[in-house]
């Protein structure tokens, strides 16, 4: 008799490896709201169709995406372009840097800002791009808006000050403010709710907009939070608030989602933390975040980098739609091409009845699309490998195991028409791994073939299963079982 076997736990590769190893590669789980084949599953993530352009060229990795008036403005090298609806590409003038920017508009003017260089604002009735040159402007890091103001965070940390009203290329001395509750570092600004969040490496302050001719954000009593931002491009608005790379007062490096004025709620499991926490602290300054929305549901997403490849850079992502359904907070990863690595999407934009996407290797503009399994021409490897199973540290004998999964899909036309599931198996918590055993995935048309691998030997005391898709193709898989007996 067939026992379902669980492999729809998302990402879960614990520091102590034979005590879970699971990773969910370019597959995302699905669990069902109402009756179906099976109480959970995991499906194809989205490839990416490159979108034409026309006009200018983008080269380089894209530093800056944003919307402003239903149009896509991107900064791509030391360039800003905006991209129309028909995708025609139009130079908007130069910028120093190079860098990821902060980026913050208010309809008409987009603020552009390097990270401890330059900013400019961009005026998008007059077509100008300028420099902010005002004595009274300091250097910054992050741009926000909120109630007719721009909202810049000092780099040195000390304070954060304000433009004008409605005018971002002039300043006042006097319109700044600090974070006093505690004496750390402000390291960026986000505004949910129509407050004003002022955060810090340790502690995060709100701040409302009182009015008035004097500097207009007074601080809300009370409203603090016991954590700080560890990275200044992760804050995410998410989920009708908003989350964030960071921790408390001699924490290490964790992701949190603002539940109220005064807490944080830790989203990411003590497998994902570990996973952080490999990365430098430098490293982890660095990391960025996304969000975008599919079939009904919503992902947050977090990129960390490691310079010079001294581990595998990570891209997890973040299901909220899963985690409310099974009651687990689950995540998954994205990463382009066979090797570890991150995922090579730097920004997603809604616009044009697409979700667009910038790019970390060169300057294509594409589009998040569920109809390809492809990222431009590169095939996207998915992969899951499940839980360890055993049976009270006793001997297994594996007679069978049996996927189901969408059949009979075949490959897209010119690349064949069998398309293969690779298998391996552990029996040392995925120290070591067996020989690769393939099975077709059907024909095209062949939606009844049966997926089975049969005389799987005998596991001293548990196993787990690694599985394997690099064709072009579906890969949702529906069920797990297997034949199972004391060995």
């Amino acid at each position: 008799m067939k026992t379902p076997l669980e492999f729809t736990n998302g990402f879960y590769q614990s520091k102590v490896i034979p005590f879970s190893n699971q990773r969910c590669i370019n597959m995302s789980p699905k669990y069902a709201e109402n009756s179906a084949l099976s109480p959970s599953a995991l499906f194809n993530v989205s490839g990416i169709t490159e979108q034409s352009t026309s006009g200018a060229t983008l080269s380089s990795s894209t530093s800056g995406a944003i919307e402003m008036g239903g149009v896509l403005y991107v900064v791509n090298g030391t360039k800003l372009y905006s991209i129309d609806s028909s995708y025609a590409v139009t130079d908007r003038g130069t910028i120093g840097g190079g860098t990821r920017v902060s980026l913050a508009h208010n309809g008409t003017k987009l603020v552009i800002v390097s990270p401890g260089g330059d900013a400019y604002v961009y005026d998008s009735g007059t077509t100008t791009l300028t420099q902010i040159t005002d004595s009274d402007y300091q250097t910054s890091d992050i741009v926000v808006y909120k109630d007719g103001y721009f909202i810049f965070s000092t780099s040195d940390g000390t304070n954060f000050f304000v433009s004008n009203l409605n005018d971002p290329l002039t300043f006042d001395a006097l319109d700044f403010g600090s974070a006093d509750v505690n004496p750390d570092d402000i390291i960026g600004l986000h505004v949910n709710h129509n407050d004003l969040f002022v955060l810090g490496s340790q502690t995060i302050e709100l701040f409302t907009n009182i009015g008035g001719p004097d500097f207009p954000f007074q601080r809300i009593e009370g409203a603090n939070i016991q954590k700080g931002v560890h990275a200044k491009f992760s804050p995410v608005e998410f989920d009708n608030t908003f989350m964030f790379v960071g921790g408390g007062f001699n924490e290490r490096s964790a992701i949190w989602k603002v539940t109220s004025s005064s807490s944080a709620v830790k989203v990411s499991t003590d497998a994902i933390d570990y996973a952080i926490q490999e990365f430098t602290k430098s490293e982890i300054a660095d990391a960025f975040s996304f969000t975008y929305s599919e079939n009904g549901h919503f992902y947050a997403g977090f990129t960390f980098e490691s310079v010079g490849d001294r581990i595998p850079s990570r891209t997890f992502i973040y299901d909220a739609t899963s985690s409310a359904l099974s009651g687990k907070n689950v995540w998954f990863e994205r990463q382009t091409g066979v090797s570890d690595s991150r995922w090579r999407v730097n920004h997603i934009v809604s616009i044009y009845d697409r979700l667009i996407v910038t790019d970390s290797v060169d300057g294509r503009i594409g589009y998040l699309d569920n109809t390809v399994y492809t990222e431009y021409t590169d095939t996207v490897v998915r992969q899951f490998t499940t839980a360890p199973f055993n049976n009270l540290n006793d001997r297994i004998y594996f007679s069978n195991i049996e996927l189901t999964c969408e059949n009979g899909v075949g490959l897209v036309s010119g690349q064949g028409s069998d398309p293969k599931v690779n298998m391996e198996y552990s029996d040392d918590g995925g120290r070591d791994w067996s020989y690769i055993s393939s099975r077709s995935l059907g024909n095209t048309g062949n939606f009844h073939k049966r997926i089975i691998w049969r005389r799987l030997g005998r596991s001293p005391t548990n196993r787990m299963f690694r599985f394997t898709v690099s064709d072009p193709v579906p890969f949702n898989v529906l069920k797990f079982e297997s034949d199972m007996e004391n060995g």
